[in-house]
């Protein structure tokens, strides 16, 4: 099964209905109605094209249904999103790419401080660590906590830069950001 970036939900009156089931809420679309002569009515045939996205009900994840039935030969459906629509699916890909870069920082850090917590981090690292941080904070830009994220000063001109225990708390606090952020806002 191939993962898509979030769609719009598409708007077509009575063929397309939200279907909560066991927390996750799926978005189906009726794809043909059987007519069934011992009821006398025509019974609908519901196919899942994807999951309603819960901090975006305008959006949702698509799957192969999805690009079955609305896409043809690579494209996808041309629907206008909103501004805060294309936020969201631009921070859903910064959050997807970054984070998993942020965690391998993490893991590192975790081992250095255990064997050199004072040791001060070189213009290099810093840089390094900096380039996975700043996608981070400016995705968290308008959140309640973004003043407390920094980013990592390796020091200049005889000035003291940083040492591991201080990187330590400051990945420390991106983590717990990037929880609540997770939370709040991907609904995944």
């Amino acid at each position: 099964m191939q993962v898509y970036d979030p769609v719009k939900i598409p708007e077509i009156p009575g063929k397309i209905n939200i279907k909560p089931q066991k927390g996750i809420a799926y978005v189906r679309y009726l794809a043909e109605r059987t007519y069934d002569p011992e009821k006398g009515y025509n019974v609908p045939k519901w196919v899942n094209i994807g999951r309603q996205i819960e901090a975006m009900p305008s959006l949702m994840y698509p799957n192969d249904n999805y690009e079955q039935i609305f896409c043809k030969a690579g494209e996808s459906m041309d629907e206008e999103l909103t501004t805060e629509e294309e936020q969201y699916i631009q921070n859903n890909g910064t959050y997807g790419l970054y984070s998993s870069f942020f965690m391998g920082v993490l893991n590192e850090f975790r081992q250095q401080t255990r064997k050199k917590a004072d040791a001060p981090i070189n213009q290099y690292k810093a840089e390094s660590i900096n380039k996975i941080l700043l996608p981070l904070k400016e995705m968290m830009k308008d959140e309640e906590y973004a003043e407390m994220l920094g980013l990592i000063n390796a020091g200049k001109d005889g000035e003291e830069g940083m040492t591991c225990s201080d990187v330590m708390i400051l990945l420390t606090q991106y983590k717990t950001a990037l929880a609540k952020y997770r939370r709040n806002r991907m609904s995944l």
